[in-house]
């Protein structure tokens, strides 16, 4: 049958089912600025229909009445003489725990199939022509049934009931079923638009949490990995997307899509990618925490088990993924908004401020520096004082006299207004305490070999004291760690190695703990190649440089020290944003070659420059404590994958931008008199 063309009411009617529902008012929106009049909108809502918004500013006529009610639907179609109709159902979750999804989709269901039933018989009587839209979801049980006859194998496990995805797949279900009623009646013009995920989730159950410890905020679903794509689009974007949407780019094309299912969506964006957009945007640090569809599941929540399975599918290999294309086409010259254009007009929402992201965190302006006359601690304490987005106070930490080392004291010397120093015993987390009263935020780094004839374990456990002694009593540790050894070796031919372990197993710890914590990992220091130098006369008694390195293939890590201050600072100034985090700092990946040729250019005047490669151990067993450590990255953790996938150069200059390579720090240090003495240069 062909569709008869009907003699038009000089007013042009529309009705919307379902405006309770952030859908249905932005298509009443739509429907208004599109030039729609009257526009009737249809919901059972008692706060609906008191919305003075859709009342009074849109001049909405609510009509009260159950789509589940024979009666009410009829009444509605009827005496609106609606031609262009836009409907929108709701499945009623369970509120009691594991029961009733089956029923409620079933009833879903038959509210549909009732719905288009009524409708093919008031077209039977009146023959005027009208136009559908129905938003829908794919009819998830239908698709696992199929599934599991093609292989033999169940995508989705179905609930008790044996219910899947109840609100997708009655909603799925019954457009299929108002396709077939139709089929045979031209005069009524009806198109699927089946959504994708909306963003309007994350103001509701996806919405970001803090962990137990409220050090992290994380984004619970089971969507699989962060970076699986999932398709999303916002449903109230009111006279931009949803306006061409639903009605000018549909209703008047009908004929274009009649008998279709339009399945939009305005960008595939993974868990991380939205993960990241909430941290820029609260500044804090918030992750995707993918968990198993059965743990989900397991959530103290009514809807958790159909959200479990509604995760599953979307984030599903075997997902029909919705087309931007077509999106596109219906949008027309409009923008199509992202989930950063969607969050940042959402960033007020009431469900996001109840939860705290909004607050600003505590600035911290004192710190505590554990280690502080060590390289590091030296470095983060010229960092600190260096630093022009605040000043801070801060307070050194010393097992020795304050008062008699000369080493405290010429840190003090820095800025005596600003640098005190303390004495601590590690071994006694009271004393521990006492260093950190009054302190904001704590820098520790850990030199567990200072003593070689003490067992691993001892500086091992007062590492653990300080971590003992933050807990409650800062709002952030930035903690300059190392890499797990046992992880290390298996990446490397040798293993012949230090015991780096101790210091990852005392992060491991941190992380156990009520504590929000950065850990900062470093790579071989810049400074360490003039130790590793020594002036010596050829034999025609001209002075040479040889460079001697435990190594002479691949590459090193390598920054200086002096940059790992800056990023102390830069993390301490942002701290939610870094909590959680491991970062990997580094400026060069470098081969032996290439160090040769830097430290060539610079004093080739006056030495030629030469490497030799020397037995690894022996190497290491020679040195001092701290450059045995060093040495290692040398013997070859610098060569490991598992190292080198953990530093970032991009990371190091986000947090120092003005941070120097390696060609860049031995140029503005070749002057600098103690490396000129230790190369024999006046």
């Amino acid at each position: 049958m062909e569709r008869v063309e009907t003699q038009d009411d000089s007013s042009n009617p529309a009705l919307v089912f379902g405006i309770s529902g952030e859908q249905g008012r932005s298509v009443v929106e739509s429907f208004v600025d599109a030039g729609y009049s009257p526009v009737y909108g249809f919901t059972s809502n008692k706060d609906a229909l008191n919305d003075q918004y859709l009342s009074d500013a849109l001049q909405c006529v609510l009509l009260e009445g159950n789509l589940g009610n024979p009666d009410d639907v009829r009444k509605a179609l009827v005496s609106t003489k609606a031609t262009t109709i836009f409907l929108a159902t709701t499945t009623a979750i369970p509120t009691e725990l594991h029961s009733g999804f089956q029923v409620s989709q079933e009833e879903e269901y038959d509210s549909i199939v009732q719905f288009f039933t009524i409708l093919k018989e008031i077209y039977e009587d009146d023959q005027k022509n009208r136009t559908v839209v129905f938003s829908t979801h794919d009819n998830v049980q239908e698709l696992c049934r199929r599934h599991l006859e093609e292989t033999g194998k169940e995508w989705i496990v179905p609930s008790d009931d044996g219910s899947i995805v109840p609100h997708f797949s009655a909603k799925g279900k019954g457009g299929e079923e108002a396709l077939r009623l139709l089929e045979d009646t031209p005069g009524i013009d009806l198109i699927l638009l089946t959504l994708p995920f909306l963003y309007s989730n994350f103001l509701g159950f996806f919405a970001p949490l803090p962990n137990e410890e409220n050090t992290q905020w994380e984004l619970t679903a089971s969507f699989g990995d962060g970076y699986t794509k999932i398709d999303m689009m916002d449903d109230s974007q009111k006279t931009d997307f949803l306006p061409s949407l639903f009605s000018v780019a549909i209703c008047r094309n009908s004929s274009k899509y009649r008998g279709m299912n339009l399945r939009v969506a305005t960008e595939s964006i993974s868990m991380d990618e939205v993960a990241a957009i909430f941290g820029d945007l609260y500044g804090k640090d918030i992750i995707y925490n993918p968990l198993l569809p059965e743990e989900l599941a397991a959530l103290e929540f009514p809807s958790a088990p159909a959200m479990a399975q509604m995760c599953q599918y979307l984030g599903s290999p075997q997902f029909q993924h919705h087309d931007l294309e077509l999106t596109k086409e219906l949008v027309g010259p409009r923008a199509r908004h992202t989930f950063s254009d969607w969050l940042l007009t959402h960033s007020d929402s009431t469900a996001f401020t109840q939860l705290g992201l909004d607050r600003d965190s505590p600035e911290l302006t004192k710190i505590c520096v554990f280690g502080a006359t060590s390289p590091q601690g030296t470095s983060v304490i010229r960092g600190l004082l260096n630093d022009t987005r605040k000043s801070y106070e801060i307070r050194g930490t010393t097992r020795q006299d304050p008062d008699t080392s000369e080493k405290v004291q010429e840190i003090i010397a820095l800025d005596p207004s600003r640098v005190t120093f303390v004495k601590a015993d590690f071994d006694d987390i009271e004393s521990c305490q006492k260093a950190l009263e009054d302190m904001d935020g704590a820098f520790l780094v850990a030199d567990l070999n200072e003593n070689q004839s003490e067992p691993f374990g001892v500086q091992e456990k007062r590492v653990n004291n300080i971590i003992d002694a933050c807990e409650g009593r800062v709002h952030h540790l930035v903690f300059s760690t190392m890499e797990n050894n046992e992880a290390v070796t298996e990446d490397l031919p040798k293993k012949d190695l230090m015991e780096f372990s101790p210091k990852a197993r005392a992060a491991a710890y941190a992380r156990s703990k009520k504590l929000s914590v950065t850990f900062v990992l470093m790579p071989c220091y810049s400074e360490t190649f003039f130790d590793m130098m020594e002036v010596r006369k050829d034999e025609d008694g001209k002075d040479r440089l040889i460079l001697q390195i435990p190594s002479d293939n691949g590459k090193v890590m390598c920054m200086s020290l002096d940059e790992l201050g800056p990023a102390v600072a830069s993390i301490f100034d942002s701290y939610e944003c870094f909590a959680g985090h491991e970062i990997g700092l580094v400026t060069d990946f470098i081969s032996v070659s290439e160090v040769q040729d830097i430290f060539q250019d610079a004093f080739g005047e006056h030495h030629d420059v030469q490497v030799e490669a020397v037995d690894s151990k022996k190497w290491i067993e020679a040195r001092s404590t701290y450059m045995k450590d060093l040495g290692q990255l040398f013997a070859g953790v610098s060569h490991s994958n598992f190292i080198a996938n953990r530093h970032s150069i991009a990371k190091t200059f986000k947090l120092v931008p003005s941070a120097r390579n390696l060609r860049g720090w031995v140029e503005q240090n070749k002057e600098n008199e103690s490396f000129r003495e230790k190369l024999g240069l006046r």
